[in-house]
Order: structure tokens, then sequence, then C-alpha cells
């Protein structure tokens, strides 16, 4: 895993995509009108439209030792494309939550988000020390679910009718991997 100097905004980098700290900026760069779009937010857990002023308040909060927040990035040109984040971090058990966003809906498809699954995965695994990082996404979510079995993800099983949409419920997909297995697959740089 590669990191840079403070002088450089990346932090992890991979090979199409690096992962740099989320800035204030980022909101109106993208953000705030990524998960206001309908066929973002029909994927996401918030079920309501946001304004920015919730959103610098989300954005406040998202700081260690609770949570760690990334803009993706395409290496090419710099573009910002996504978001992804640990929450929940549970330095006793050592596990956390993660979850992504490729917001840029012409970058979706193209296996940036499974490139940043695994950068996120590294960074907690190496440089947190978690044992286990987990997810639950909507059923209906195939490509966050396709994506996350691709790089070695586990599926855990099903909560039943755990999500309420558009006047109905709709099961959610539980998924989860251990340090043992991520190492297992990618190996440790350090």
């Amino acid at each position: 895993m590669q990191r840079h100097m403070k002088n450089d905004l990346r932090f992890l980098d991979g090979k199409k995509i690096y992962l740099r700290p989320l800035k204030k900026s980022d909101i109106n760069d993208g953000w705030l009108n990524w998960i206001n779009d309908p066929d973002a937010r029909e994927n996401l857990m918030g079920y309501f439209p946001v304004i920015e002023k919730d959103l610098k308040s989300y954005f406040n909060l998202q700081k260690l030792p609770y949570s760690a927040m990334f803009a993706i990035c395409l290496k090419k040109d710099n573009k910002y494309i996504g978001n992804i984040r640990l929450s929940s971090i549970d330095w006793i058990n050592k596990c956390c939550a993660y979850g992504r966003l490729i917001g840029n809906k012409g970058c979706r498809g193209k296996g940036y988000g499974s490139e940043a699954l695994i950068l996120i995965l590294r960074y907690g695994f190496e440089v947190l020390g978690m044992n286990r990082m987990y997810t639950s996404v909507i059923k209906t979510n195939k490509a966050s679910v396709k994506s996350s079995l691709k790089i070695g993800v586990k599926k855990e099983g099903i909560l039943r009718k755990a999500s309420f949409k558009q006047g109905k419920f709709f099961d959610r997909v539980s998924l989860s991997i251990l340090a043992k297995d991520f190492f297992n697959k990618y190996g440790k740089t350090n």
C-alpha cells in the first residue's frame, strides 16, 4: 500500500484510482448532487433529499476514531468520482462497516468501485488493525453485491425485509470479509 507525503493529497494509490481525504469543497463538486440523484439514492441508506447544510454537518462527523471517509479519484486526470468510508469502527472487537458510492454515472461499471474497496479494506486491515469488515446493501443493488463478491467479500445472509422504499419492504444482503481471507488473496504490503 503506497501512502504519500503530506503535500500530496493522495492517500492510497491503486492502478486506476486513488483515495484522498474528503474535503468540504467536495460537497459542491459532486457529492451533494450524487446523493440527491434518485438513481443513486435508490441504493443508499438515506431515503430523503439532503441539503448542503445537513451534508456539511454529516461531513464534520466523519472522523477517526469513529469513521474514516475518502474521496475516490481517477489517476489519469484527478477527477473526483465518488466516496468510500469506514464507519461504526469498533476498536475493541476490531471490526467496522464499509460503504462506497461511485457518484459519477459515467464511471460506474468500470471497476473503480472494486478497486476502491480493495484499497479501503487494505487500509482497515493493515493500518487500523481491523479483523472483520462488513456491509449490508439492498438486494436490488446487484452491482454492489457483485463487486463485493468479486473481490473476495463473502455473503453472510439476508436481512429479511430490512429496507423500506417506494412503499414496500426489500431484503438486504449482509456481506463481510476477514483480515486473514483478505491477506490470503491479496497479501500484505508491510
